[in-house]
């Protein structure tokens, strides 16, 4: 058993020290403090949330100057859940340590992270790339939907679609100076089509695949799913060049 599951399983039993968007050194009371009023943090997969394990890790890794609360660690995968929000905890430390969405409901609902069916998730989702396939086949309904959606993204320049399992993913490539909100944009868009015709929005996960590395393992199993259509010139601009006033 490695370190990090008997560290998951005290963590879940305990308290988390959650930085929020606020530094006016008061204390607000953790029920009325929503998601997106957390602080987050980004890597090269996107957006998280970040939680701190303990106060001297706080202090020296959470945002100076940033007001906190203390949440149960059940709370807050529970709101995480909700948010469909992964959770990073004591971010850039040697410690750190990732609940992916797949584990958060069974954090949420007070299952210990080591039982056969947590396992099972953390398998998957720590599998990663290992447990991606490119489809034999996409429901046509599903297929369509996305790609209108995606037509409507013009943020994206490529997007990928892959199995995941039992579930798929779609990794996008944004326009170069996209940023987080432009990434939540196509995320949120992406979950409202899976949940309309995958029937939830957990089978549907959408990756930010800013690492080259991480869309060449894309590219490497499919062609892509979507292109960015570029504008069609008119017939003076093919003839005398697109320059010309």
């Amino acid at each position: 058993m490695s370190e990090r599951e008997p560290r998951l399983a005290e963590i879940a039993a305990g308290e988390l020290i959650v930085p929020i968007r606020s530094s006016s050194g008061e204390a607000p009371d953790p029920a009325r403090v929503p998601v997106d009023g957390m602080r987050h943090g980004s890597d090269e997969r996107g957006r998280f949330l970040a939680a701190f394990s303990t106060e001297q890790a706080f202090d020296e890794l959470g945002p100076a100057g940033s007001d906190r609360i203390r949440l149960s660690a059940r709370d807050l995968f529970e709101r995480a859940d909700r948010a469909a929000q992964r959770v990073m905890i004591d971010p850039g430390g040697d410690r750190q340590l990732e609940v992916s969405t797949a584990l958060l409901p069974f954090l949420a609902a007070g299952i210990d992270p080591n039982s056969p069916e947590a396992l099972r998730a953390r398998t998957a989702a720590g599998a990663g790339l290992a447990n991606l396939a490119p489809p034999e086949e996409v429901p046509q309904a599903f297929a369509g939907a996305a790609r209108a959606a995606l037509e409507r993204l013009p943020q994206v320049v490529r997007a990928w679609l892959l199995r995941a399992g039992d579930a798929w993913t779609m990794g996008v490539e944004l326009a170069p100076g996209a940023d987080l909100a432009a990434f939540d944009e196509v995320r949120n868009r992406l979950h409202a089509v899976a949940a309309e015709q995958l029937g939830s929005r957990r089978q549907l996960a959408v990756t930010d695949l800013r690492a080259a590395s991480l869309r060449d393992v894309y590219d490497s199993m499919a062609a892509p799913f979507h292109v960015r259509s570029e504008p069609k010139k008119g017939l003076l601009s093919r003839l005398f060049g697109g320059d010309r006033a």
